[in-house]
């Protein structure tokens, strides 16, 4: 099995995949930057121990990282339960495509590792919306160019503020509203946080497609991307695995 770490700004997510994109085993918990590596050692022991399974299950292992102080933490916890280095991604490994951008050591790994998932399983020009701390749209070509990215607050990070600065508004679980127009504070709220953010999608997927000067398919995954993409008005393809598909692939690409 393949021991994935996604270590993204809210939370380490570490898998178990015996196939691609299948989880046998997962643990999430909070990014801290104050982790150590005995903290992560003992996660790994969680997830390996949590349906039976022992380190002698796992044949390899891939960290994605956008945390730099926590990489080399996570580095060494796996190094030192499964006596081997993992294998870290990064813009100058074999992807499966290329990246036409002025400063690709800059891309976010979680956007490499979205568009590697996403080109293995899709055809055509993509927009790949990762909808997680911040939304990211990665733009690959139909010719496997990444050719740029769009980046913007992420939903629960925007309801934050917006709950933070405006006294009179309220936290609110997210749920699809009744209704567009709200008729209580909940569900306006609720209204702008779902449908807002299917605009947004909608809207960004047609101008980008009158940039590149042909039909575009919209992928999203993400925790939140469950509830925004049913009240798309354009088909939006709803992948919540597809970081998880690109680690696979990026490993088995550039691991012989």
């Amino acid at each position: 099995m393949l021991l994935t770490v996604d270590i993204g700004n809210t939370n380490v997510v570490m898998g178990l995949m015996p196939e691609r994109g299948l989880l046998a085993s997962n643990l999430r918990f909070p990014t801290d930057k104050r982790r150590t590596v005995q903290e992560f050692m003992e996660g790994f022991e969680a997830l390996v121990a949590m349906h039976g399974f022992d380190f002698s299950n796992v044949n390899g292992a891939i960290v994605s990282s956008v945390v730099p102080e926590l990489t080399d933490s996570v580095v060494a916890s796996v190094r030192a339960k499964t006596g081997d280095a993992p294998l870290v991604v990064d813009h100058r490994m074999d992807l499966g495509f290329t990246i036409d951008m002025e400063t690709p050591e800059k891309l976010g790994v979680d956007m490499i590792a979205d568009a590697a998932g996403a080109i293995n399983d899709y055809d055509g020009n993509l927009a790949i919306f990762d909808m997680g701390t911040a939304t990211t749209c990665s733009v690959v070509s139909a010719d496997r160019v990444y050719l740029g990215s769009i980046i913007m607050p992420g939903v629960v990070i925007s309801q934050d503020a917006l709950t933070a600065k405006a006294s009179a508004l309220p936290f609110i679980k997210f749920e699809r509203p009744k209704r567009l127009i709200g008729r209580d504070t909940v569900d306006c709220m609720r209204s702008g946080v779902i449908y807002a953010n299917a605009a947004m999608m909608d809207g960004l997927v047609d101008r980008i497609s009158d940039e590149l000067g042909g039909p575009v398919l919209a992928v999203a995954t993400g925790g939140i991307s469950r509830l925004i993409v049913p009240a798309c008005r354009r088909y939006v393809v709803h992948d919540p695995n597809l970081l998880l598909k690109g680690l696979w692939d990026l490993y088995h690409r550039n691991i012989s």
